[in-house]
C-alpha cells in the first residue's frame, strides 16, 4: 500500500519536517509581535496562513451577525484565520461563504456539516439560529477531538450530534491516521488517499441520516467539504435530496471535480448552480470548476428568488 504520509507531496507540505519548528518559533512571544506588525504590509503574504501565538487558547469569531468561539488557534487552521482577521475569515470568499451559510440556515431546523473540521460552520450556524440542531461529520480522530472542544466551549453539547464517520457509500471503510498532523490539525485528508497506519473509519450514506432527523423536519441546510468526494456523498443521498431539497454549500476543487456526474445527481431534484465569489453569487447553467473560488451553492431557489431574499446574484 502507498502511504500518503510518506509521499513526496506530503513531505513537501511539511517542508520536509521543518514546518512545525519554524511555525513554533514564529509563534513565540519574542518573534510573534514583530511578525504581526510586519506581515500585513508585505505583498503576497496570505496572513491567514501564518501562525497564531503559541499561548493563545481561543479566538472570537463573527458570521452573519452572530458570535462564537474557536479554541486552539495555534493548532486549528481555521481558528488562526479568525485571529489574523480580527474575528473574520481572512479570505473574502471564505468570509462570504460562511455568512451565506449562516443566512440560509436562519430558518433551518437541522444543519448538516459534512467534513466539519473543527466545526466553524456548525458553531456559526447554531449561534445565529438558536433553535436549530446539527449533525457534524468528521473522519480524522484528532480533528474530531478539536470539534468536540469547540462544541463544549460554545455550550452546544445538546444541539450537536458528532459523527466520527464519513459520508458516502454505506458499509465502506477508510484507514485514517491517528496522529495530530504535525504543524496543524490536518484538513486535507481525502477518501482517495491511502494510509499505512491508523484506525478504520466507517462510512454511512446521506440517506441513512434521514432516520436520525426529528420527526416532521422539513427545512435542512448542508455544507460539504470532502476534498473531491462530493459525488460519493450525493450519490448515496437521492432520497435525502428528494425529500428535503436542502440548500447545499459544496466545495468543488478544480483538480478533483467530476462536474458532469455532480450535475447528473442534482438535476433530477431541480437544483440550480451558483459559484460563491468574494461578494456575490454567479448563476451558471453548468458546474464549471473555478481556479480561484472553491465553493458553490446548490439550491432549488431561482436567481430571482435569491435576489428577492436579499442575496447578491450576478
Amino acid at each position: 500500500m502507498n502511504d500518503y504520509l510518506r509521499s513526496l507531496t506530503a513531505r513537501k507540505q511539511s517542508w520536509f519536517g521543518l514546518k512545525l519548528p519554524v511555525k513554533a518559533a514564529l509563534a513565540q512571544p519574542l518573534l510573534h509581535p514583530l511578525m504581526r506588525a510586519l506581515a500585513p504590509h508585505i505583498a503576497g503574504i496570505r496572513i491567514g496562513r501564518l501562525p497564531a501565538p503559541i499561548g493563545l487558547t481561543e479566538v472570537a469569531g463573527r458570521a452573519g451577525g452572530a458570535s462564537f468561539v474557536l479554541v486552539d488557534p495555534f493548532r486549528c487552521e481555521i481558528a488562526k484565520e479568525f485571529y489574523w482577521g480580527k474575528g473574520r475569515r481572512t479570505e473574502p470568499e471564505d468570509a462570504f461563504a460562511l455568512d451565506l451559510m449562516v443566512d440560509l440556515s436562519r430558518d433551518a431546523e437541522v444543519f448538516v456539516d459534512i467534513g466539519a473540521y473543527t466545526g466553524v460552520f456548525t458553531m456559526a450556524v447554531l449561534a445565529a439560529n438558536p433553535t436549530a440542531v446539527a449533525h457534524s461529520f468528521e473522519i480524522i480522530p484528532a480533528v474530531v477531538a478539536g470539534l468536540e472542544k469547540n462544541i463544549e466551549r460554545n455550550h452546544l453539547g445538546e444541539r450537536v450530534t458528532v459523527h466520527p464517520t464519513g459520508v458516502g457509500a454505506p458499509g465502506t471503510t477508510m484507514r485514517v491516521p491517528t496522529g495530530d498532523g504535525g504543524s496543524a490539525l490536518p484538513s486535507f485528508y481525502a477518501a482517495s488517499m491511502d494510509f499505512a497506519d491508523g484506525v478504520e473509519v466507517r462510512f454511512s450514506s446521506l440517506d441513512e441520516l434521514l432516520a436520525e432527523l426529528p420527526a416532521g423536519t422539513s427545512r435542512v441546510t448542508v455544507k460539504i467539504d470532502v476534498e473531491g468526494a462530493e459525488n460519493d456523498v450525493l450519490g448515496h443521498g437521492a432520497e435525502f435530496l428528494a425529500t428535503l431539497r436542502p440548500d447545499i454549500l459544496c466545495e468543488v476543487l478544480d483538480d478533483r471535480a467530476q462536474p458532469g456526474e455532480l450535475m447528473r445527481l442534482l438535476e433530477p431534484h431541480g437544483y440550480s448552480y451558483f459559484l460563491v465569489g468574494s461578494e456575490e453569487l454567479t448563476h451558471f447553467k453548468r458546474i464549471v470548476p473555478d481556479p480561484h473560488f472553491r465553493d458553490w451553492l446548490f439550491t432549488v431557489q431561482t436567481p430571482e428568488e435569491l435576489s428577492a431574499s436579499g442575496y447578491p446574484v450576478a
